[in-house]
């Protein structure tokens, strides 16, 4: 069942990881209800742990990171909140692990499906950085706690036992803006592609279309209005949407040039996407229908289509927006 698309602005976020972030969750809700919660973190567990371990490598090897113990590893779990929106603070120490507030979370007023995930993620971050630690949310919102809280501690260790508490304040290496963009815009954009693959393991590549249009076209009509406010943008034609349409990639690393560009009509060829060789054909199946999602909130005699896609092996992307 399509379920109410929360309004969501994720503070911690950039803005290009930000429209990223709403595909991946709204394709990881579909999943969930196409699946049932269980079935769902079983078809992505895989996939995630996949993507931890790249990633995690990759973080390492940039930034010559290295997680020994309980206050390494909590550096370690605060830059990756820091690059995925995620915010901890108030750690507190034990002998072999560590406590920390949630304090803000993208994930905050979604469902507990998506919580869980997260939490399944987290997990496989923590043992990609050093496989002798394990991630468990001790307190969820989702659940009815007061606030979220995340454990870090050594695996078969019971830390409940250990009184050493004591708390720390811990570094967090910080970045230019324009790093977190590319760091997040990266993340969210290849668990988003491993979701969808996700999907299709689970539906078939017909049925996964057919499953995820309507989300996406929800998608698309929810974040309409306040991009329109955050632009200023005070006409509805053709330009207007075109406009809102390339807000919402400007994490895709898109280059390309306006073809037609009039109110009645605008066409675009694409160069370059971060989705430019995807392993499923995502954006008929994604993309498009939330983009006629904000067609339909902002004037419904409008219509977007992709007529080129570089996923289904085209040199170039091409889309449409114009009056039906």
């Amino acid at each position: 069942m399509l379920r109410q698309i929360n309004e969501i602005k994720p503070q911690g976020l950039t803005k290009g990881a930000r429209f990223l972030f709403d595909l991946y969750w709204t394709t990881y809700q579909a999943l969930a209800d196409a699946a049932g919660k269980t079935r769902a973190l079983e078809l992505v567990e895989p996939y995630l742990k996949f993507h931890a371990d790249a990633a995690i490598q990759i973080l390492k090897d940039h930034y010559k990171f290295k997680a020994e113990d309980p206050f390494s590893m909590a550096a370690f779990i605060k830059f990756i909140g820091y690059i995925t929106g995620v915010c901890f603070r108030n750690e507190q120490f034990f002998d072999q692990g560590f406590t920390a507030d949630v304090t803000y979370c993208p994930f905050t007023n979604l469902s507990e499906a998506l919580c869980f995930m997260n939490e399944f993620l987290y997990n496989y971050y923590a043992e990609a950085m050093n496989n002798n630690y394990e991630y468990i949310a001790t307190r969820m919102l989702v659940k009815g706690d007061p606030c979220c809280q995340g454990l870090v501690k050594k695996k078969g260790h019971e830390i409940w036992g250990d009184v050493s508490k004591k708390a720390a304040e811990v570094p967090i290496l910080e970045l230019s803006y324009e790093e977190r963009e590319f760091w997040s815009s990266a993340n969210y954009s290849q668990i988003w592609i491993y979701i969808t693959n996700a999907l299709v393991d689970f539906a078939g590549k017909e049925k996964s279309a057919e499953i995820l249009r309507p989300y996406m076209w929800a998608l698309g009509k929810s974040i309409s209005a306040d991009i329109l406010k955050e632009l200023s943008i005070k006409d509805r034609d053709a330009t207007s949407m075109a406009l809102i349409i390339d807000q919402c990639n400007c994490g895709t690393n898109q280059k390309g040039e306006y073809l037609i560009h009039t109110p009645e009509k605008v066409e675009r060829k694409i160069t370059e996407c971060i989705f430019a060789h995807a392993s499923q054909d995502i954006c008929a199946d994604a993309l498009e229908a939330r983009a006629n999602g904000i067609c339909e909130a902002i004037n419904p005699d409008y219509e977007f289509h992709l007529t080129k896609r570089m996923c289904k092996g085209d040199k170039t992307c091409h889309w449409v927006v114009k009056k039906k």
